[in-house]
Formats: structure tokens, C-alpha cells, sequence
């Protein structure tokens, strides 16, 4: 992919325009961590980019998705936005020519670092010089970066948390600040940024910065115990005390019930494994610190699914009436998990008609 992106460099300057990759990717790259995410910016205008590469790109605030060489890239004209209050989107945007200028939009020193088309960073704003000293900085006032995006401070704690990078005193203060503008943001976009920063393992080092920066009462998350860093964002969610103002599908709050469930209990048993998905499974033993081989001790139990169980509901009909069918698979499952009962017909038959029996 970063060969398809110089390449892209190179047609556009040699079409007499300029372009870099800028942003995540080049961040990433110095800090020696892979990514297939890669911005470009150019001078070049959304018609300009369709014209040389025979597209028809929708233009998204100048902004357009390229498709080359079987990969996607974003590549963005430079520009200045211009912001209304409590509106963290742009009300317009303004082409202009002078990278510099480009890059003094951008959050943070150490997105704002380029690569161009011989493969050479491009550093205007001291973002290496950061990134080395382990900081994040606001590029330009950060007062009001923070300000017109507040979006920004979950951002910064993103980065700070998952680089275990440190706050520039300015962007605390203006943090500190502005962090009740954090309530123009949606409980849903919150939840993704906060998302992000979970799945990278690294929740620990995000709630103390919530904590330090007291950012619990806007973001209305809460904890009582220590947060155990897990790689699944669900099982740090499980952790937790949030608001009702987040939405969950189903699905997730199914398994954020089952984690608590099994984190309260501070064991996981052999019908947990046979029951669970192995991702609550995992989820959980890290939150609880257990060393176990749980795909190990998943393979050896007796039984796998109710179809293993050596009778069936026809069996189970015969001797017990039709209701209890699934509160009696329910018991067959727990006695035979817990090696109190042979998984055998006859002893099967015997248990319920002496449990079941109508």
C-alpha cells in the first residue's frame, strides 16, 4: 500500500502539484507500528484529482476516497475550516496552496508529520522532535482547538494512552478549560473514540487520565475498582459504571451482563466454557488474572452442545411433560459438566424419572 501511495505522490507532482502523506500512518512508521492507513494531501482540487486519475470521486469538504491499485486512500485538498459554536464540523472550508498552513489545522504535532514523494519527512511543526520527547501538543492555540473540537480531548487521551505519551501543559490547561464542551459531542461518538482506545489495551492508562483531568461527570463513566486492561473493549465496558445515555446493541450488552456476571463471581467453571463464546471466556479471564488454557479445557469437557447429551427431547417427552424440556436439558448440561452425572442414556433416564417425573 505505501508503495501504491508514493506512486500517487509522484503522479500528482508530476502533474505539477504537491503531495504527501501526512497524518496516523507517518506517526506510526516512526514509531515503528504498522498500519494500511494512508492520508494524502496535495494542493491538487477534488475536479483537479478526478481529471488526472479518470475518476468521478464524490468531493466530501475536499476530501475524496481514491481507489489505486486495488487499495483506497483519502487524499484531502490543503485548506482552512472555519467553525460555528458548539459545531465540531466545519461550516466551510477554503482551498489554499501553502502546506504549512494546511498542516496548522490539524490536531496534534505528531499528526502533522510528512512523507514525500522521495520518501523524506517533511517536519514544519516539530512533531519528531515530540514524538521522541513522548508529548502530545496542540498545534497552534490550543485553547481553541479544544475549543472548536472538544472531540479533540478524547483524541489526546487516545494517544497519550496507547503511545503512554504525556499531556503538553497547555493542552491540560485548555483541557481543564474546555472539557464541559464535551457535552456537544454524542454519547455515540464518545463511545467509539472510548472504543478505540479500549480495544488497544490500554483502559488503564485512559481512566487515569479521566480521573486526573476529573472528566468522569462530562463523559458520565465512572469506576470502582482498579480497570484491568483487556484487549476487548467489551470487557472493559463490563468494568465500568456508565450512563444510560450510551447505546448498546443487544449483542453487547448481552456480553457485558455475562463478564460482569463471571468478573462478581471471580471463577470460570466448565459450564461457563461450554455456555460462552470464547471471547467473554478470554475477556474475562484476563479482567480476573486467571492463567488458564481455556481452548485446552474447552476441547477435553464431556460434552460440547446439546446434541453430545445422550438422549434426546423425544426421550425427554416420554418421561417428563413438554414444558420442562429445556429446564431439564439446562440440569442434564450443569450435572454432566460438573461430573455428577455419566453422559449415559440409561443413567440420563434414571436421573429424571427420579427428578422429573410427572
Amino acid at each position: 500500500m505505501y508503495e501504491s501511495a508514493i506512486k500517487i505522490l509522484n503522479i500528482l507532482e508530476n502533474n505539477g502539484y504537491k503531495a504527501y502523506i501526512v497524518g496516523g500512518y507517518v506517526r506510526d512508521k516512526i514509531l515503528g507500528i504498522e498500519s494500511n492507513d494512508i492520508d494524502i494531501i496535495t494542493n491538487a482540487k477534488p475536479d483537479e484529482l478526478n481529471k488526472i486519475f479518470n475518476k468521478k470521486c464524490s468531493n466530501n469538504y475536499g476530501c475524496i476516497i481514491l481507489p489505486y491499485n486495488n487499495y483506497e486512500f483519502e487524499i484531502t485538498t490543503f485548506r482552512k475550516e472555519y467553525y460555528k459554536d458548539n459545531d465540531r464540523r466545519p461550516y466551510k472550508i477554503e482551498y489554499i496552496y501553502d502546506l504549512k498552513e494546511d498542516l496548522m489545522r490539524r490536531d496534534f504535532t505528531i499528526n502533522s508529520i510528512c512523507i514525500d514523494k522521495n520518501e523524506d519527512y517533511i517536519d514544519l511543526l516539530s512533531g519528531i522532535n515530540d514524538i521522541n520527547n513522548k508529548v502530545i501538543r496542540v498545534i497552534g492555540d490550543s485553547d481553541k482547538k479544544i475549543y472548536d473540537d472538544s472531540l479533540r480531548i478524547l483524541r489526546a487521551i487516545r494517544f497519550a494512552s496507547i503511545y503512554d505519551f504525556s499531556l503538553d501543559d497547555n493542552l491540560v490547561s485548555s483541557i481543564t478549560k474546555h472539557k464541559d464542551r464535551l457535552k456537544y459531542i454524542s454519547f455515540d461518538r464518545i463511545k467509539d473514540e472510548l472504543n478505540i482506545i479500549f480495544r488497544h489495551n490500554k483502559a488503564s492508562n485512559a481512566f487515569e487520565l479521566i480521573d486526573d483531568l476529573k472528566l468522569d461527570k462530562v463523559l458520565k463513566i465512572s469506576h470502582k475498582n482498579m480497570i484491568i486492561d483487556c484487549d476487548n473493549y467489551i470487557g472493559v465496558w463490563a468494568q465500568i459504571l456508565y450512563s444510560d445515555d450510551y447505546n448498546f446493541s443487544k449483542k453487547e450488552m448481552n456480553e457485558i451482563s455475562i463478564i460482569k456476571s463471571i468478573i462478581e463471581k471471580g471463577y470460570i467453571d466448565d459450564y461457563m466454557l461450554y455456555k460462552y463464546d470464547f471471547n467473554i471466556i478470554r475477556a474475562s479471564s484476563l479482567v480476573l488474572n486467571l492463567d488458564i488454557d481455556y481452548k485446552t479445557r474447552y476441547n477435553n469437557l464431556p460434552i460440547h452442545n446439546r446434541k453430545d447429551i445422550d438422549i434426546d427431547s423425544y426421550d425427554i417427552m416420554k418421561l417428563t411433560s413438554k414444558e420442562n424440556i429445556d429446564k431439564i436439558y439446562v440440569d442434564l448440561e450443569k450435572q454432566i459438566l460438573y461430573n455428577k452425572l455419566k453422559n449415559e442414556k440409561s443413567i440420563l433416564i434414571e436421573y429424571i424419572m427420579n427428578n422429573y417425573r410427572n
